[in-house]
């Protein structure tokens, strides 16, 4: 299992157009793929306390006319915003691989982080080429591959692969806990123990703590 940071620039993405025009910091908090075509993204912006709320739903209909935005504000510079996109390739990219995406922030140079999990060293690079084939720009900032001291045991090992096979770290959840618990033939208190062990290790593992 790989845990990847890479950095992105992809044409026409409203999230680094806002960062490098209005100085904030765009953070992806929830994604899902909808209808297999587009998405829906709940972010946060914060550091917006300069600009308007229609500068910020400008920006994503110069880049994506057909999209629409919900804003809330969620305090002084901060806002809430839940994104319909009725089409995107980058979407469809993510819906398709193997990867999991952790997390999206904006860099203020317009670039994206991604923070990913990846089953696979083959996986990883697969999400990597389809990006680049869509014509975005990707660096790999960093790898992590869970060794000795993060090393999972084989039951956590197999838990986190069937979870992760099954969507129950998609958003929306594939796949429920208890659900999860039966197909493993385990207690749903038992997996839940299990899981979070092994997500420890992970996190973990791509921090660099022990």
């Amino acid at each position: 299992m790989r845990l990847a940071t890479l950095l992105l620039r992809i044409p026409g993405n409203w999230i680094g157009n806002l960062a490098r025009r209005s100085d904030v910091t765009v953070k992806v908090l929830r994604c899902s793929l909808k209808n297999g075509q587009g998405g829906q993204s709940l972010v946060r912006i914060n550091g917006a306390d300069h600009i308007r709320e229609d500068e910020i739903t400008s920006c994503l209909k110069s880049a994506h006319p057909k999209n629409d935005m919900i804003l809330s504000r969620n305090g002084s510079g901060r806002f809430l915003a839940c994104v319909d996109m009725h089409s995107c390739q980058t979407c469809r990219i993510l819906g398709d691989s193997d990867c999991l995406l952790d997390s999206a922030v904006s860099r203020p140079d317009g670039g994206i982080q991604w923070n990913l999990i990846a089953p696979t060293g083959a996986a990883l690079a697969q999400l990597i080429g389809d990006m680049k084939d869509a014509g975005a720009d990707v660096v790999v900032e960093k790898v992590t591959i869970l060794r000795t001291a993060h090393e999972l045991t084989a039951e956590q090992e197999h838990v986190l692969q069937t979870a992760f096979n099954l969507g129950y770290f998609d958003i929306p959840k594939k796949i429920k806990l208890d659900a999860l618990a039966r197909r493993l033939n385990i207690s749903k208190a038992t997996l839940d123990v299990v899981l979070r062990r092994a997500q420890r290790k992970v996190v973990a593992s791509h921090i660099g703590n022990s």
